[in-house]
């Protein structure tokens, strides 16, 4: 009867949960040689920079303002100030509202005036009706702009006068 016994306790540990040895690694076959970086896992995803998103489930009536970017993909009407940010208006974004900015980038539709501080970048899919204000601006084919564009640097981004040499030069 110690036979018995013998038998039966080898399969109950085997059934057991606890006692299942866990299964082998997977095992990378390759043919030929094997580049450095296909040993090394990936390094994990880094951390998104910190902005703020409204999709186009999101409808805002009011005053927005802040001091990090904005994604507007959603509707927004009122004002919106981000006082040292850049505000994405996506091509869903649908604003009515001033908006005042260090950059913006506009790729839907907006109704209001534009104030980049920095920069203003409309889209092929922007279509601003109002006036726009900023240092720099660039404007892609098939964008629609209707009102009056102030770009306006500073002293020191002043285009300097060619001198005689330079326009000798070019006079040849």
């Amino acid at each position: 009867m110690s036979m018995w016994r013998r038998q039966d306790e080898p399969k109950a540990q085997a059934s057991s949960p606890e006692m299942t040895p866990p299964p082998p690694p997977p095992v990378l076959r390759v043919d030929g040689p094997v580049p450095p970086a296909a040993l090394v896992p990936p390094p994990p995803p880094e951390p998104a920079a910190s902005a703020g998103h409204l999709t186009i489930s999101h409808t805002i009536r009011g005053e927005i303002s802040g001091r990090e970017d904005l994604y507007v993909d959603g509707e927004v009407e009122g004002k919106i100030h981000l006082e040292d940010a850049k505000i994405v208006i996506g091509p869903n974004g649908r604003v009515t509202a001033d908006v005042e900015a260090r950059e913006i980038l506009v790729l839907g539709k907006v109704k209001g005036n534009l104030h980049g501080r920095d920069s203003v970048t409309i889209g092929r899919t922007g279509h601003v009706i109002g006036d726009v204000v900023t240092r720099y601006i660039s404007v892609e084919d098939g964008a629609q702009v209707q009102g009056s564009l102030d770009v306006t640097r500073t002293e020191d981004t002043r285009v300097t006068p060619i001198n005689d040499k330079a326009k000798a030069h070019y006079a040849d």
